[in-house]
């Protein structure tokens, strides 16, 4: 069965990038998007179980992805939350989203095809029966 990506991101043209690659790539299923803080916490307050990736941006148009982070810091321990921002530079905030939950986070100038790369990693491990 697919991975299941739940995907916070406000720039339209960044969703449909890696929406595009995590498909094509990955194989994974994009069960939800959102665009600010509000819609992201309305999507998982309706659908806690229904994500296994939450790939959310950090700083939104509007709230923050660290209010969605926050949302999602007592999920199912199969369940995966990335952020991605463009202050990657800024280690005290790398380490507050570390201790808030996220399980990685990533440059969005540099390091999304990290990112992917460990959405393919996870999306090949669900494939293999046990």
């Amino acid at each position: 069965m697919p991975l299941k990506v739940f995907l916070v991101e406000d720039s339209a043209a960044l969703r449909a990038h890696l929406s595009d690659i995590l498909i094509t790539e990955a194989k994974v299923i994009i069960v939800g998007m959102a665009e600010t803080e509000a819609q992201a916490k309305d999507w998982l307050e309706r659908n806690p179980d229904n994500w296994d990736i939450a790939l959310i941006d950090l700083f939104l148009r509007e709230g923050t992805g660290a209010g969605v982070v926050q949302q999602v810091r007592n999920r199912r321990s199969n369940q995966t939350v990335f952020v991605m921002t463009n202050h990657i530079s800024d280690d005290a905030l790398l380490h507050s989203c570390k201790l808030m939950g996220a399980n990685a986070v990533y440059h969005k100038g540099t390091e999304l095809d990290d990112m992917v790369a460990n959405c393919i990693g996870l999306a090949a491990r669900q494939s293999v029966p046990y």
